[in-house]
């Protein structure tokens, strides 16, 4: 249900250049030795450099003939060798061949090769990551020593292992894509209902590369006077609010006031397209007292979920731990996130979560929508909440993140959905999922605070890696 309006780029969508290098050693002549076993028809020049030429067309018939993940904008592959003199022990990459990458090198973010010392005389040259794509297990030195100069590496067993490693350079990219409207009265100041929130986002603008743009509600709600005024506003409104009432299961609301909570969704959707911005928060408690939700009868609750299913990360109460670990896996998995707070049942294992922000495409924001009631967010009437049925799901696997209030540890522990509950006015939706160690969690949630992001799927060892990538410890209860 992407509204027309939103016309800021999701970050979600990230590029990254990917260049695979197909890399060895061609030899001067042929023998055998400490180093090299074989028929000697077969170790000629002529047989290595065809060798390497059959290599290089079955990889770009293999990536043609493969399905790239979205993220991924291929350079045309290239072969580049070692040279190996008879009778001179100094093997070396030549710089005809290493300059060979020069002219496409702006283009690249990762580079993707065969073999060790190519990939880290490519990373010392261009001061790009490296991935080797290489079954064998000795490859696993090539990382050690190009991360020894501060420069990403990763070695992947086959083509998909690849893959997986370039999301998590998309996901570091799009950190820096990612620009957060937050509405606020009271910037670099804890909201009332999160005091564990990060409150410097110059910091994180430094480290992760995120930037922001605070909106006070006077500019916010004089911007929504004047833009719910225009025809074509009104008009998306009708529109958007026919689609939720038609495919609802239930709906316990009057449609004038499902349109309240579409025009809060499509002012905010306006506001940060003005900005550039591509995620979003605003406070609870504040805003709830300022009165604009009781006199324009809404809540936040339906822009929330419904930016998460166009791909924008959206945070209740202004709560900057949980929009970075949401912006970690719906960025990891294209998947809009459930976020809420926790009730930890210690001895059981048990960890619920209660929020009224679920989305309609937590299974993959290029899929369906999934089936929802509407119900009311206060006993008013007002308030569009979208309600998920968490016990169709039961038996599925789901990864719960949070940073702490430094903004440089992630708490990250996975579990199984085993029910949930629709109904109640206020945060009433939840889900309940059984998780390894419910004690271990709850210790080190004290160290975190208390809203979850929630997402579909086992993402931990990707955000395990993930954190390598972008310098944040990750705790994992697992």
């Amino acid at each position: 249900m992407i509204s027309n309006l939103l016309i800021s780029k999701s970050a979600i969508n990230t590029k990254v250049g990917v260049r695979f290098v197909n890399t060895g050693i061609l030899h001067s002549g042929a023998w055998e030795g400490s180093c090299r076993v074989g028929d000697l028809k077969d170790l000629t020049y002529e047989s290595e450099k065809k060798a390497l030429e059959e290599q290089l067309l079955n990889l770009k018939q293999s990536l043609k003939s493969g399905l790239l993940p979205p993220e991924v904008e291929l350079i045309e592959p290239i072969s580049i060798h070692s040279w190996a003199e008879k009778g001179n022990p100094d093997i070396v990459l030549p710089q005809d061949q290493i300059n060979l990458l020069k002219e496409d090198d702006k283009k690249v973010d990762v580079y993707v090769v065969s073999h060790p010392y190519e990939g880290l005389k490519i990373a010392e040259y261009y001061k790009k990551p490296v991935i080797i794509m290489q079954k064998q297990g000795w490859a696993v030195d090539m990382p050690a020593a190009i991360r020894s100069l501060g420069i990403p590496s990763f070695h992947a067993e086959d083509m998909n292992t690849v893959f997986d490693f370039i999301r998590l350079f998309m996901v570091k990219k799009a950190f820096k894509q990612t620009k957060l409207l937050n509405v606020t009265n009271f910037p670099k100041r804890v909201p009332w209902g999160v005091v564990s929130s990060v409150t410097d986002l110059d910091f994180l603008k430094d480290r992760y590369g995120m930037d922001y743009k605070y909106l006070d509600y006077k500019e916010f709600f004089g911007a929504m006077d004047k833009i719910v005024k225009e025809e074509s506003i009104q008009k998306e409104a009708d529109k958007i609010t026919s689609v939720l009432i038609d495919n609802a299961v239930n709906n316990n609301m009057t449609k004038e006031d499902v349109k309240n909570s579409v025009l809060f969704y499509l002012v905010t959707s306006k506001i940060m397209s003005e900005f550039e911005c591509n995620a979003f928060t605003i406070e609870c408690f504040e805003l709830c007292t300022s009165l604009n939700p009781w006199k324009r009868r809404f809540t936040p609750c339906l822009t929330h979920a419904l930016l998460k299913d166009d791909g924008y990360p959206s945070a209740c109460e202004g709560d900057i731990n949980a929009l970075l670990a949401m912006m970690v896996e719906m960025y990891l998995s294209r998947k809009a996130v459930y976020m809420g707070n926790p009730n930890i049942d210690k001895k059981n294992n048990i960890l619920n979560i209660h929020h009224s922000v679920a989305s309609l495409k937590m299974r993959g924001i290029d899929s369906d929508v999934s089936s929802y009631e509407i119900h009311s967010f206060t006993k008013s009437g007002f308030g569009v909440t979208l309600r998920h049925d968490f016990n169709k799901d039961i038996g599925e696997t789901v990864t719960i993140g949070r940073f702490d209030p430094s903004g440089t540890k992630m708490l990250v522990t996975k579990g199984r959905i085993i029910g949930g509950g629709l109904t109640g006015y206020n945060c009433a939706q939840n889900i309940n999922v059984e998780i390894p160690n419910g004690y271990e969690f709850w210790r080190e949630s004290q160290n975190f605070g208390h809203h979850l992001a929630l997402v579909y799927g086992d993402y931990v060892n990707k955000i395990r890696d993930l954190g390598d990538l972008m310098n944040f410890e990750v705790v994992s209860i697992i």
